[in-house]
């Protein structure tokens, strides 16, 4: 009786192995067969927490919010990247997790005024700011120095904004047209350089026939245009002729010019006329609006007539 029942539990026991063993069949090949079911992750980038919590539910899927990203073009709280990406296939009950926008990161601008452009990046680095558009002017301030900026000092800004400014080339030298010295008297050209902030540099001597201390050549063509640290050079005649000269005096005149408004540069042209006979300068392409001085040296009577794209414009006489 007691071998009889152990058969019969033994029996059991192989029949039960083989129905498990064929329900794990029927399960793996159901599973191979029939995969489970895939789910799109919608997307939920741009829209707010409790909408993309809605969206993800009505999908089986849930929410988890990782942190926060500043963004100057996002609003704050609005989710601004999600993983997996949208249109990705997930299983049920999937966790898809997002980072939300904090908005602008605001701060305050600091003073950059007075400070060299070198030393305002670095600066700004330090504080997570940066220069923006770098424009230049000549100021009497020293060179490379910031003399404005923009926004201002104490205004709030998105960090990601640049600071625009406004940067010194230091004091513009004045600008010439260069006068003709030739035949003038070294002491006559020294004063009207003085006058004019020009600058004389080194004086050749050359033995001449002509009348002595009269200006032979100058390192600028008459026209050229110099400024007040441009360094004239200049040769000077030593003969000293014993019989006075019977030729008129020479004078300086200066006037001035305004160039005809308008869209394009003007040629402008000074014709002197006096004892020496007839002579032109060239002063160049001139600008709209520009005021034009005009050095002349007279000898004896005579006009200056100042021509503007060959029309003339102005007539001085000399007496």
């Amino acid at each position: 009786m007691l071998r009889w029942l152990k058969s019969l539990l033994k029996a059991a026991g192989i029949l039960a192995c083989l129905v498990g063993l064929s329900l794990g069949m029927v399960f793996l090949t159901l599973r191979i067969l029939v995969p489970p079911q895939r789910i799109e992750v919608p997307s939920v980038v741009g829209k707010e927490m409790m909408k993309a919590l809605a969206l993800l539910g009505e999908q089986d899927l849930s929410l988890k919010l990782m942190g926060e990203k500043y963004s100057s073009e996002v609003p704050e709280g609005i989710i601004i990247s999600q993983f997996p990406a949208p249109g990705t296939k997930v299983h049920k009950d999937r966790e898809i997790r997002v980072f939300v926008s904090g908005g602008a990161r605001l701060v305050i601008t600091p003073s950059l005024v007075g400070k060299r452009k070198r030393e305002a990046n670095i600066y700004l680095a330090q504080r997570g700011l940066r220069i923006g558009i770098v424009s230049y002017s000549y100021t009497q301030v020293p060179q490379e120095e910031i003399i404005s900026q923009d926004p201002s000092p104490q205004t709030e800004i998105d960090v990601e904004r640049g600071i625009n400014i406004l940067v010194s080339l230091g004091a513009k030298n004045l600008q010439f047209y260069m006068p003709d010295f030739v035949g003038s008297k070294i002491e006559e050209v020294r004063d009207l350089c003085d006058k004019l902030s020009l600058k004389i540099g080194k004086i050749k001597e050359s033995p001449s026939l002509g009348e002595e201390g009269a200006v032979l050549y100058q390192s600028a063509s008459p026209g050229t245009m110099i400024d007040s640290e441009t360094s004239i050079e200049l040769t000077v005649s030593t003969f000293y002729e014993q019989e006075h000269s019977l030729s008129p005096e020479a004078e300086w005149i200066m006037t001035t010019v305004e160039v005809p408004p308008g869209l394009t540069n003007k040629e402008v042209r000074v014709v002197i006329i006096d004892s020496r006979g007839e002579r032109g300068i060239d002063y160049g392409q001139r600008k709209p609006g520009e005021k034009v001085l005009i050095v002349s040296r007279v000898v004896g009577k005579g006009e200056i007539k100042v021509y503007i794209d060959n029309k003339l414009v102005k007539t001085e006489e000399v007496e």
